[in-house]
């Protein structure tokens, strides 16, 4: 470990962290137990790393290789090796829960994707994708959760591509403006529509296709949150919470998509902290009463 870092200083310096930058999760991490919250905290800070870089700046090829040098950062840090607190830490939890290192490699090569042009041709790629960026932090998830039944896999990289595919359709402008459309493409030609067609949505000249598509993926999402809150009364008492908290909160961000009738070019949808708070207390207790 690295020479001279307290760990509990370094678990400290991680929560402020995530706090400022996790929003939704940071709801929903709040009320697990202490270890559990500072391992989720050190996962979200690798995965925050490695996203940052995917959308930082510099060429593809620079973006890709500095990727790779934050791959070396992890494996040195498995090895024993930290280069800073925030290795060290991620190191700890890996040990003290068990983690799968392939699953943190996984998080690298889907934000890899990120740094060049991506083509999502068919639902095939899409969840190719999501897997990488979500369904593998799931895993590592489920493991701090805790779990005995195998089929918490399954459900929790079905939880995470939920969240992740709800991201994809309130970003939808966002991620055009930087060059990039996660909705499959034959998808789109099907209803004769084109990734600017989207930017436009119910203002272009394509509004009903437009409408038909965003359907089907509201429809798509909200099938992965059925299968994925599966999980919840599979995992640790003490942890089930987290993930009902989670699909709450995204839950809702998809259902107020839908009630804007899918517009999301005209202004971005989030929820109010209050808001927030409610809906992550409010599955935490109901998450208590499961059997």
């Amino acid at each position: 470990m690295t020479a001279g870092v307290d760990l509990s200083a370094a678990y400290r310096t991680c929560a402020r962290e995530v706090r400022r930058s996790a929003g939704n999760f940071y709801y929903a991490f709040r009320l697990l137990p202490a270890p559990k919250r500072r391992a989720l905290h050190a996962v979200y800070r690798f995965c925050r790393g490695a996203d940052d870089i995917a959308d930082g700046s510099g060429t593809a090829q620079e973006r890709r290789q500095q990727l790779e040098n934050y791959r070396s950062s992890l494996d040195a840090a498995l090895a024993g090796h930290p280069s800073d607190p925030g290795w060290m830490i991620l190191a700890d939890s890996v040990a003290n829960f068990d983690l799968n290192p392939a699953n943190l490699h996984e998080v690298i090569d889907g934000c890899a994707l990120d740094c060049a042009p991506l083509t999502i041709r068919t639902e095939a790629d899409l969840n190719r994708y999501s897997y990488g960026v979500a369904g593998s932090v799931g895993l590592l998830s489920a493991r701090i959760f805790g779990y005995t039944s195998p089929e918490v896999e399954t459900y929790a990289v079905s939880l995470g591509e939920a969240m992740q595919l709800t991201n994809i359709l309130r970003d939808l402008r966002e991620d055009l403006d930087n060059g990039r459309c996660y909705l499959p493409l034959d998808e789109l030609e099907s209803f004769s529509l084109t990734p600017a067609d989207l930017g436009l949505g119910l203002s272009g000249p394509r509004a009903t296709a437009y409408r038909a598509l965003m359907t089907i993926q509201v429809d798509r999402a909200a099938a992965h949150f059925r299968e994925g809150l599966r999980l919840v009364a599979l995992v640790d008492r003490d942890a089930r919470g987290c993930p009902a908290a989670l699909a709450a909160l995204y839950q809702r961000l998809l259902g107020e998509i839908t009630v804007r009738d899918f517009d999301v070019q005209s202004a971005r949808i989030s929820l109010a902290s209050a808001s927030k708070v409610r809906l992550a207390i409010g599955a935490w207790l109901r998450a208590t009463l499961i059997p």
